[in-house]
């Protein structure tokens, strides 16, 4: 369905079924302070993504590249956080971002946009995932006595991730 093809009745119907919930038909471009927190918050994941990272950046880049790492990180993430507001002001929809490259792209680009999201997102789950079994056995594995082999590891990321997708 072309974006002209939806008609008045259309727009008259979605009106009554939002109305029929509860909710006034409005796109409301404004987020409070703590609704921006929580957001970004959610995204970068600092409680597991900063525990699980910080022994490795340490360990391998020190103090120093730590520091100029963030500000380095911070910048960019500036810099995508300023592209990503431009393009979101001018395509408010809420299909995401395979609807953006659609828009800006072709229907190819947003099915490729929309796969790389997918797979980007399983693979920070597993990433957070082994980071979290790596925690968890340095931390509580000697009281435990869970031994740290890959049976164990991969038991462990069986349950944990289960336990996500439910």
């Amino acid at each position: 369905m072309a974006a002209n093809d939806y008609t008045e009745v259309d727009k008259a119907e979605d009106i009554q079924v939002l109305h029929s919930m509860g909710y006034a038909q409005e796109l409301e471009r404004r987020l409070s302070r703590f609704s921006n927190f929580a957001v970004s918050f959610s995204i970068i994941c600092i409680l597991s993504g900063g525990i699980n990272s910080l022994a490795q950046a340490t360990s391998g880049a020190g103090g120093i590249a730590i520091g100029i790492g963030w500000l380095v990180g911070c910048f960019v993430s500036l810099t995508f956080a300023v592209a990503m507001s431009q393009i979101s002001s001018a395509y408010p929809t809420a299909g995401g971002l395979y609807h953006w490259g659609s828009i800006l792209g072709n229907r190819g680009t947003g099915w490729v946009t929309a796969w790389l999201n997918l797979l980007g997102l399983i693979t920070v789950l597993g990433a957070i995932n082994v980071g979290t079994w790596t925690f968890f056995v340095g931390a509580f594995g000697p009281a435990l006595g869970i031994e740290n082999n890959l049976t164990t590891q991969t038991i462990f990321l069986v349950i944990i991730t289960g336990a996500q997708a439910l």
